[in-house]
């Protein structure tokens, strides 16, 4: 895997633990990166996913998240942290808006990888905006270029 430059998802996720709090996310993600780098996989090579569940069965879910995001981030530079944002809304109604409020969150604390609806003009509107507006897009060129395109609304 390492020799091959591949790129590694890494689920905070153990048989021992439910992570549902933000120390218990980045207690895994300490274990993961050991791990990961231990078999040769760079950091800049291995994608965290702290993992969230529906706000519909643990309320504080999102908030464990998106802590355990910044933590991951500040604690491993260089790291990736993804994340299924769809989890966050599963039950609910209005999912997409959900979904979209919730990425623009994660942006905001540290994400730099989302699985998303790719076809979603609104996610990738806010995912847009939301990086403009943390700094990552330099000029706004992303924004402005995704919009002459017409892959936002």
């Amino acid at each position: 895997m390492a020799e091959n430059k591949a790129k590694v998802i890494a689920l905070c996720q153990s048989a021992e633990l439910v992570p549902e709090t933000a120390e218990t996310k980045v207690r895994i993600a300490e274990q993961l990166v050991e791990k990961a780098t231990a078999w040769g996989v760079p950091l800049e090579n291995l994608y965290i996913d702290p993992l969230v569940f529906p706000l519909s069965t643990n309320p504080q879910s999102a908030l464990a998240t998106l802590e355990s995001i910044e933590r991951i981030m500040a604690l491993f530079p260089g790291v990736h942290t993804v994340c299924g944002l769809s989890n966050v809304s599963y039950g609910l109604p209005l999912r997409k808006l959900i979904n979209r409020s919730f990425l623009v969150a994660c942006v905001c604390h540290g994400l730099d990888t989302a699985i998303v609806d790719p076809v979603d003009k609104q996610s990738y509107g806010a995912l847009k905006a939301a990086a403009m507006i943390m700094g990552l897009d330099d000029y706004c060129m992303d924004f402005i270029s995704a919009y002459r395109n017409e892959r936002m609304e």
